[in-house]
């Protein structure tokens, strides 16, 4: 037997844990409960939920009460949801959710929020065209114009717009002789056409704001409310909606000026539990810190309870360590038992992390694991992961979980390759390549960036509508079907179910014709919103994937452009069926690839994890890791931070493992030797030839 028998004595121990929270809870002792990977934070969180229910609960529903719980993601939720039981006082959701319904009936308060952001960004669009001396060379042409001619420049390009995305996508010579004749008074302002879509594109956003502003002060319908929608990623703020960044950052601007909402929080959630805390975004501290401070003042009771672990703060938008700066009056609970891990895998992630928090297995049979770390090299890992496939029995039932170095193998092996490719060719993601683990791998939906978030939601629609399973609700807008009758709603479905294409250039060309001939109004809504701009066209999508890929385009670079959005656009709609399932956690094979920072939340029972010195943007995460791992305490600064954001990864990594764990390090580690071995004890060599000796043996 393995991990079956718990200790009796640890189980006492775990009880007095809890019960030291429960205390905290009576007396309104507000606490950040620290506990390692495989501990049972969420237990210990649904064990706090249903303490104040039972014990509060009647006195919550006099005085119409009710327990907060935030959470990180929707799956968080759901899971929270399931254990706890059906709840009438227990408000479950994730930060954005309950942010939200903290602020959404204030609107006067948000149109106020929001005009100074758009004010903002007037200012900072109008600085960086006619001032920002970094962008000084392309906007050179414009900047030299009088302020009559750049008055006339503006009113010319507003009434072309439609020229100006009809022929955004076209090459070089295509779009300029569309505007040969509009800008004749201006000849060398066509002379790069990058610079001048950009110039553009920036008098079109200050337009749109300007607009916004007005429509807002006029109280015209529309601009009377400020919304929140989930399903978007990007701000629309001309449209009156902002994005999930935006809600944290309206929602810590309301709260801080209007203590009356403070109080009306206080009293409405005495009891607020915020589950991993270490991912939190710093600015919901700090609104609870506002919550606290309040509550105090006006001697109110309150009880903030943070559950989570900084050791495992692998995003770079986590607040992580820096909750104790941020909100320093918290009684520490920590919990040093681990559910989930044998004894042998548990002794290495205690050398990983080296804190306060040092884990011990809840169980009596816990030595029954195995971890081993191989030096070997790039041409053997194929062979690595078959030694493993055989020597562990892996198959459907018993699967095999991969973490590789980067994310192109990851794309590789898990066959969407297509798609990695032709997007991080783009300028976005050469630019910002730190952001293509989130933005386009990410499990967590809130973080897909603009793109994969647009063809995530179209992939969502075509197997929403090929699964008889799904449904409508899961997939329709409520106020789309609301008011629909049966005979409506069944002509709307089919309308959606003639949709066809076998890659995403056709699917997408399909809901479109359709969208062009149709009548029927609620499809029509339904693609606004599902595209997020109306009157969709092809143009219109086309130009949404050139701007927001290519946000700087240059003349030369028009129509490389082009054609790599082109070949996403060609690329097999089962490829983006695996990417969507690969998203979802959804993959049905023997041998699963992870990338790092996917692994979050997640256990299993076999795993290996590739690692080389290449990796990381500055290329030397790991060997710059294991060499200063053993005097790291003299590390300040920059090198801190990159040893700690690779010790957390690391961590998170290792501590996935249930029973097998193998690291297989690419690269020559004879300069860092020590470290390993202060981790991991022996280093052990592949020998492929060997394996392979040994398998045809068998």
């Amino acid at each position: 037997m393995c991990l079956s028998i718990i200790s009796t004595s640890n189980i006492e121990k775990e009880k007095e844990i809890l019960a030291n929270i429960n205390k905290s809870i009576d007396n309104n002792e507000s606490i950040i409960f620290s506990s390692g990977a495989g501990s049972g934070k969420t237990f210990a969180l649904i064990e706090s939920l249903k303490y104040i229910q039972n014990k509060y609960g009647n006195k919550l529903k006099s005085h119409n009460q009710k327990i907060m719980c935030i959470t990180y993601t929707n799956v968080a939720t759901d899971e929270v949801k399931d254990r706890l039981g059906n709840s009438d006082i227990v408000k479950v959701s994730t930060i954005h959710e309950r942010i939200w319904d903290l602020i959404k009936n204030y609107q006067e308060e948000l149109l106020k929020i929001h005009k100074e952001k758009l004010k903002e960004e007037i200012d900072k669009f109008t600085f960086g065209l006619n001032e920002d001396t970094e962008k000084e060379s392309k906007f050179k042409v414009y900047r030299e114009f009088s302020i009559e001619s750049k008055g006339n420049f503006r009113t010319i390009v507003l009434e072309n717009k439609d020229t100006f995305y009809k022929k955004y996508d076209k090459n070089a010579k295509e779009f300029r002789d569309a505007f040969s004749d509009i800008m004749n008074n201006f000849p060398d302002i066509l002379k790069n056409v990058g610079n001048f879509k950009n110039i553009v594109s920036i008098i079109y956003r200050i337009e749109n704001y300007n607009t916004c502003l007005k429509n807002i002060i006029s109280l015209k319908n529309g601009y009377k409310k400020v919304h929140y929608d989930s399903t978007f990623n990007r701000d629309r703020l001309h449209r009156m909606f902002i994005s999930h960044d935006t809600l944290l950052e309206y929602g810590l601007k309301i709260i801080n000026k209007y203590y009356i909402l403070q109080k009306i929080i206080i009293d409405k959630y005495p009891y607020i539990l915020i589950d991993e805390y270490q991912d939190t975004n710093d600015k919901i501290v700090k609104i609870m810190k506002l919550l606290f401070d309040q509550a105090k003042k006006i001697e109110h009771n309150i009880f903030i309870g943070y559950f989570g672990d900084s050791a495992q703060n692998i995003y770079e938008d986590g607040v992580g360590k820096n909750i104790i700066n941020i909100h320093p009056e918290l009684k520490k609970i920590n919990k040093e038992f681990n559910r989930r891990s044998t004894k042998e895998v548990i002794t290495v992630i205690n050398k990983i992390r080296k804190d306060e928090i040092e884990q011990v297995s809840i169980y009596d049979d816990c030595n029954c694991g195995s971890v081993k770390f191989y030096k070997g090299n790039i041409e053997d890992q194929s062979r690595f992961i078959e030694k493993y496939i055989s020597e562990w029995n892996i198959d459907n039932e018993n699967k095999l979980h991969c973490l590789i170095l980067t994310n192109k193998l990851v794309a590789k092996f898990s066959n969407f390759e297509n798609i990695y490719t032709f997007l991080t060719k783009t300028d976005y993601y050469k630019k910002n390549y730190d952001q293509v683990n989130t933005e386009l791998l990410s499990n967590d939906l809130s973080k897909l960036g603009e793109i994969p978030n647009l063809i995530f939601k179209i992939i969502k629609l075509k197997n929403d509508l090929t699964n008889v399973k799904s449904l409508l609700t899961e997939f329709l807008y409520q106020d789309l079907y609301t008011d629909l009758t049966i005979n409506n709603l069944r002509e709307l479905v089919n309308i959606l179910l003639s949709i066809k294409g076998d890659n995403l250039h056709k699917f997408v060309r399909s809901i479109i014709d359709i969208y062009i001939k149709t009548e029927n109004l609620k499809y029509k809504i339904f693609m606004d919103k599902l595209f997020g701009f109306n009157n969709i066209s092809f143009e219109k999508f086309f130009s949404y994937f050139l701007s927001n890929l290519y946000p700087n385009l240059e003349d030369e670079k028009i129509d490389e452009a082009n054609s790599n959005i082109n070949n996403l656009l060609q690329v097999s709609i089962n490829e983006f069926d695996l990417w969507y399932k690969f998203i979802l956690t959804e993959q049905n094979r023997k041998i699963i690839y992870h990338t790092y920072h996917g692994t979050k939340g997640l256990e299993f029972k076999n795993v290996i994890i590739i690692m080389a010195n290449d990796f990381g943007i500055s290329r030397n995460m790991f060997n710059s890791f294991f060499e200063n791992f053993n005097s790291s305490n003299t590390l300040t600064g920059k090198e801190k931070l990159k040893f700690e954001n690779t010790q957390n990864l690391l961590y998170v990594s290792c501590s996935r493992a249930i029973n097998n764990l193998r690291v297989f390090y690419l690269d020559d580690i004879s300069k860092f030797e020590v470290g390993i071995k202060t981790i991991f004890g022996q280093i052990c060599t592949f020998d492929s030839a060997n394996t392979q000796l040994h398998s045809q043996a068998r």
